[in-house]
């Protein structure tokens, strides 16, 4: 990618985004970087940054809405990561129950958070449309398809190995980070409690589809060569 253009990785909570975010900061100096609210390790809002700085950043990374482009004159390219949304508003209730300033979701059970919880309901589509309150999937598909690499958590390393041919990526090895524990697996989950969450992330399944349509798209156009690179990425990675 040219250098000109800013490269903005739009990490979903609970998609497997803390371990692209520390692959994908590897790739920038501190001075190029503009990473969660915070810019060179101090917090800083956008709008605190100089315009001396601003020009010298070359990626952005948060949990920003589609839209966060429109803070910087100058091209950009988004990449994000999806995950099955069942899987990822379990992950997320068990996650949130115990972090700071979410101390409500330790009082909820996991249907009440289905149904009004923070980052629970369609929250993929609410952000890849760039709606701060509504959901618009059509909005949300029409941009996904603007992304330069739109992975699935499921499919991690290929997603990985994507990222790295679009942008030049240098080491692209790694060890899973943010990683929710105590909580149960899909498979544990009552069934009618597995329909609510469909029901309730019916736009955010929707999405998915498309994300593992557009991934699939991308494997199927690498070469014979790359195809054994990726074989031999994944082996590296089991072992």
């Amino acid at each position: 990618m040219s250098e000109y253009h800013l490269d903005i990785f739009m990490h979903i909570p609970k998609t497997g985004g803390m371990t692209l975010n520390e692959i994908f900061k590897k790739q920038y100096k501190l001075s190029e970087i503009y990473d969660h609210d915070s810019f060179q390790k101090k917090m800083m809002n956008m709008d605190e940054l100089t315009e001396v700085e601003k020009r010298n950043i070359k990626a952005i990374t948060g949990h920003y809405f589609y839209g966060i482009h429109q803070e910087f004159s100058r091209p950009f390219n988004y990449f994000t990561m999806l995950r099955d949304p069942v899987d990822r508003v379990i992950s997320s209730y068990y996650f949130l129950r115990d972090y700071p300033g979410y101390e409500m979701v330790k009082d909820m059970t996991l249907e009440e958070f289905v149904v009004k919880g923070p980052e629970a309901p369609n929250l993929q589509t609410l952000m890849v449309c760039g709606s701060q309150e509504i959901p618009d999937i059509e909005i949300a598909k029409e941009n996904l398809k603007t992304f330069s690499v739109v992975g699935v958590t499921e499919l991690f390393n290929e997603t990985l190995f994507c990222l790295k041919k679009e942008y030049a990526w240098g080491d692209i090895h790694y060890t899973r980070k943010n990683i929710t524990k105590n909580r149960l697996a899909k498979d544990e989950v009552p069934s009618d409690l597995i329909n609510l969450i469909k029901k309730y992330n019916a736009l955010d399944i929707e999405l998915y589809d498309l994300a593992k349509q557009l991934l699939n798209d991308k494997l199927q156009s690498l070469t014979e060569d790359e195809q054994n690179q990726l074989k031999k990425f994944n082996l590296e990675q089991s072992l």
